[in-house]
């Protein structure tokens, strides 16, 4: 059952983020806004071990078509704040929801489009790859597919084929949909045509409401 200190954090949340169009996820602590193609997430994580919250933002990518919300691009930007009393935590999750708004408006004005979200996402992926011991992920994925959405189908083959090219048991999803995108570069109206009907699907699975435009 929700405590105390859960409302006071749904109660902060919703004064700073519901006027940059947040919503609450249930009756979780988790807020997010909906931008067609991409979500910007908010969570407020519980500990295991004491009442208070973590802080995460990130950007959740819709055509990832994985069932479940993922921090894609973002994570924890605030540690454990812990509830000691009503009138110390109320002023420490006010802070933490106004830290949480900024960071979303920041990632907001970074994926405005999807050339921004290109750029952005090509640069991170890139200087992961100089890390050692770093094998190809959904990072890479994701610029992939922005890249090739933007027509930088030269990047976005290196991204797919990075990914194509690694070590990996059979049938692992991340593959199977790099190995698809790299078929579809070459024709870029079926790639779009694919990245939207992902999107559709991923809406569908968050429950996320129909779209009567074009996503992309």
């Amino acid at each position: 059952m929700p405590g105390k200190h859960d409302r006071i954090i749904a109660d902060a949340a919703k004064a700073a983020l519901g006027p940059l169009g947040f919503k609450r996820k249930g009756r979780s602590r988790t807020w997010f806004a909906d931008h067609g193609w991409w979500l910007t997430i908010v969570e407020f994580q519980p500990s295991a071990w004491s009442k208070g919250s973590y802080l995460n933002v990130a950007a959740h990518w819709l055509w990832s078509e994985i069932g479940t919300l993922s921090f894609d691009f973002g994570g924890r930007i605030a540690e454990h704040v812990e509830y000691l009393t009503d009138g110390q935590f109320t002023s420490a999750v006010v802070e933490l929801a106004e830290i949480a708004a900024n960071e979303a408006q920041r990632l907001t004005a970074a994926f405005a489009d999807l050339s921004k979200a290109a750029e952005v996402l090509l640069e991170a992926a890139q200087v992961k790859s100089g890390q050692p011991h770093r094998h190809p992920g959904w990072s890479d994925y994701n610029a992939g597919v922005a890249a090739a959405l933007v027509g930088q189908s030269d990047e976005a083959r290196k991204m797919f084929t990075r990914i194509v090219a690694s070590p990996a048991p059979p049938g692992l999803v991340l593959h199977q949909a790099a190995e698809l995108m790299v078929k579809l570069l070459s024709e870029p109206a079926k790639l779009r045509e694919e990245v939207t009907s992902l999107i559709t699907r991923q809406r569908e699975e968050l429950r996320l409401p129909r779209l009567t435009m074009p996503t992309l």
